[in-house]
């Protein structure tokens, strides 16, 4: 078998009965250098290159994300490709860029570029999984690997008790019994691993648990209100609905609101403008006072023979010649 090729497939992904390996992502990441080495990025405009990554790059992740929970090391070469691809071309020796890849994956309101970096993409989609297992919805055994970031965003509402675990689901004040106590407590009360949280419940209200090792449990569900009805999940609040923007959102850095983004991003916008006023507002220019500092250049002044001292401020607000443009 030659390197990062599988045996079966199945739409293109591979079907495999362990936890997935850098070695059999190869083909995603093949797929994205492929793509990119289509295009000559040095030749393209920083506003193109923004509409490919959104639309084309985004897209050839989108089916992978949705079934497996990547390797790290994929990821994170995944957005390497993408990062190269946006400010320099792929395969370039070049490193970094001129704004932050974390910043750019920041959403347009707070000064970012909007781009979704593949590892919370990727939490976001697997996420959708067991969100969909809790509606009812089949699917299959990826919940394994959703569960761990679900569970601390969903909200379970007891009301008949038929549907919960008294142990391990996360009733009990946004946690389970298991999580909070340990096993011991379940060993010492001589009740079932499945028992159901409607054991204790009788005609809409709570039951007093005599048991000794129960007692706090007890005190503290009684002041959990129930209603009638069945049990019900929510995303994050009482009548909360998920989704995958709103589920990204909860594995990103959130940064202030800046007062500008309607000013760049507005619906007629020209691409390359809006990139090039963008890169104004986050300071990321190359004008020659930051060459000068990082010792490319000697002269400072202006590149349109106006004798100020070349800057973002001076280029884009106060040379004389720019401001007849």
């Amino acid at each position: 078998i030659s390197k990062g090729s599988l045996l079966v497939r199945y739409q293109g992904i591979p079907l495999i009965a362990s936890k997935l390996s850098h070695m059999e992502c190869k083909v995603l990441v093949k797929k994205l250098m492929r793509r990119t080495n289509s295009w000559l990025s040095n030749s393209l405009s920083f506003g193109g290159r923004l509409q490919l990554l959104a639309s084309v790059l985004f897209s050839i992740q989108v089916f992978w994300c949705s079934t497996f929970l990547l390797p790290v090391a994929v990821t994170k070469e995944c957005d390497i490709i993408l990062r190269s691809f946006l400010w320099h071309w792929v395969g370039s020796s070049k490193k970094g860029g001129k704004v932050a890849w974390s910043v750019v994956c920041s959403r347009k309101a707070e000064g970012g570029l909007g781009i979704k970096d593949t590892r919370s993409w990727n939490r976001a989609a697997i996420m959708k999984i067991g969100w969909d297992i809790c509606e009812e919805i089949p699917c299959w055994r990826n919940i394994l690997h959703s569960r761990k970031f679900l569970i601390h965003k969903v909200l379970y509402e007891v009301k008949d008790g038929n549907s919960f675990s008294l142990w391990f689901d996360p009733w009990y004040l946004g946690a389970s019994i298991f999580d909070k106590h340990g096993m011991t407590v379940i060993h010492d009360s001589g009740l079932p691993r499945e028992v159901k949280i409607s054991s204790f419940i009788s005609e809409g209200r709570w039951e007093p648990l005599f048991l000794w090792e129960l007692i706090d449990i007890s005190n503290t569900s009684a002041i959990i209100p129930l209603s009638a009805g069945s049990d019900m999940i929510h995303w994050m609040k009482k009548g909360g609905m998920f989704s995958l923007h709103e589920a990204r959102k909860a594995f990103i850095p959130h940064n202030p609101i800046v007062q500008w983004s309607n000013v760049v991003w507005f619906p007629r916008r020209i691409p390359n403008h809006s990139f090039c006023l963008w890169l104004t507002f986050k300071g990321a220019h190359r004008t020659l006072d930051k060459l000068h500092r990082w010792g490319v250049v000697q002269l400072v002044l202006c590149t349109f023979g106006c004798g100020q001292e070349e800057s973002i401020d001076h280029l884009f607000f106060a040379c004389l010649f720019t401001a007849r443009i």
